[in-house]
């Protein structure tokens, strides 16, 4: 789009027009611009609507008036590009590309605009820290190749590995033309801190990614388990044993080793200062047992589950009942521990989800609020995960989540400006 602007008023010699071309900017963007000129205020219907065009409007908006200097303009432009992002968080995703490409578009004809860019240092933070409710909650479709680079490439965002394949692949499946640029920055994303099934059964799938790539993070990954500490992978530890070769740590082992389908097994092996040969400790059908692995038949310390455990518990060894059968006494006394990460991510389930079909009902009592419970029975409007991925507006101001502007400067800003028909 292109501009007309003559300049007149004091220390003015005479008017001058001049033409100006604003690729960046569609119509209306312009008529918004022209209209807070002359009103001191943005349209009503570009600040009461929240959607990708009005959001993207107000950037370009914003950087119309950072071109220019016009400092009531970026103000009132970047509070309301703050209101709609806070109302809703995905279209952060929409300013965020928006600020890219029309800086892209300007920087054609002109140099950058001497201040900060606010808007899209504001959207990136948004992102960096929520990126669960902004960049997956729809907000991938907003984004353009620089976009994504920008974001894959970016290191304070605030989530793992997987979570940043997510978006890309996410990104990806919007166009069978996304496929190069995603070849490109995947590289970026450290696959072997990825799981291993969905390495194998979603990221070696993927058009992006090099089979040979996987095959390299699966192997790093083994590698890392193999020097991984024994006492952060999920094990045994038994103690107090006769047979003092038996104590130790005992690892659970995740592959068949032909046990049968049923099978639990855990292995101590000897350390480097031990000639002792390997030992098992297993569960088959309803007994846990400790052998040589060598010979399993050989059974030194026993004890009989008389109940079934439920399959979430069934590789807990019990703790005690041992019996000593092929060993000398006394039994050993097992302690069963999670992994590190399980550990880790146990802690963390701290809510439980309500009954739906209760929901909105308050049948809460003393005693659930005491133990935990203070939802006190109110609808639930956001989940928990949405809340906690809320970001922190440490800059907040009064005016950033309602309209009302208090405009210092005037029209006198640019002068006056000509629109020819």
């Amino acid at each position: 789009k292109s501009w007309e602007i003559k300049a007149e008023g004091e220390g003015v010699e005479q008017s001058t027009l001049r033409r100006f071309e604003l690729p960046f900017a569609t119509s209306e963007a312009i008529d918004a611009t022209i209209y807070f000129l002359a009103t001191h205020s943005l349209p009503d219907a570009l600040k009461g609507e929240v959607n990708e065009i009005s959001l993207r409007t107000i950037c370009q908006i914003y950087l119309f008036g950072r071109l220019f200097n016009i400092c009531s303009l970026v103000e009132q432009a970047y509070r309301t590009s703050r209101v709609l992002i806070n109302k809703e968080p995905h279209l952060a995703c929409a300013a965020f590309d928006e600020c890219i490409l029309s800086t892209k578009l300007l920087l054609l004809q002109y140099g950058a605009p001497n201040s900060l860019d606010e808007v899209k240092a504001y959207a990136l933070d948004y992102m960096r820290e929520s990126p669960l409710t902004t960049l997956l909650e729809g907000g991938t479709d907003f984004l353009n190749a620089d976009s994504i680079e920008a974001i894959i490439c970016d290191q304070d965002m605030d989530a793992d590995e997987y979570t940043m394949f997510h978006i890309l692949n996410t990104w990806v499946k919007q166009g069978e033309e996304n496929v190069e640029t995603a070849k490109k920055v995947v590289s970026n994303i450290n696959l072997s801190y990825i799981k291993t099934d969905y390495l194998n059964h979603v990221v070696r799938k993927c058009e992006f990614v090099e089979s040979a790539d996987v095959v390299a993070a699966l192997k790093k990954i083994e590698e890392l388990k193999a020097n991984q500490s024994p006492d952060e992978k999920e094990h045994v530890l038994v103690e107090g044993a006769g047979n003092d070769e038996i104590n130790g740590i005992y690892v659970r082992m995740e592959e068949d080793i032909g046990l049968g389908d049923e099978e639990v097994m855990f292995i101590k092996e000897p350390q480097d200062d031990e000639y002792c040969p390997e030992y098992g400790l297993y569960l088959m059908n309803t007994t846990w047992a400790i052998s040589p692995c060598v010979d399993y038949s050989n059974i030194l310390y026993s004890v009989d589950v008389t109940e079934e455990p439920c399959a979430s518990r069934r590789h807990e060894a019990p703790k005690h009942g041992w019996k000593t059968i092929e060993a000398v006494g006394p039994p050993p006394t097992c302690t069963w521990n999670p992994s590190k990460d399980k550990a880790s991510a146990a802690k963390q389930k701290s809510y439980v989800a309500p009954n739906l079909s209760d929901l909105g009902k308050n049948h809460k009592s003393i005693a659930d609020v005491a133990d935990g419970d203070h939802d006190e029975g109110y609808i639930r409007s956001k989940s928990l995960q949405t809340m906690l991925s809320l970001p922190t507006d440490e800059g907040h101001e009064d005016n950033d989540y309602h309209d009302e502007f208090d405009l210092s400067a005037s029209i006198s800003d640019v002068g006056y400006i000509h629109i020819p028909k």
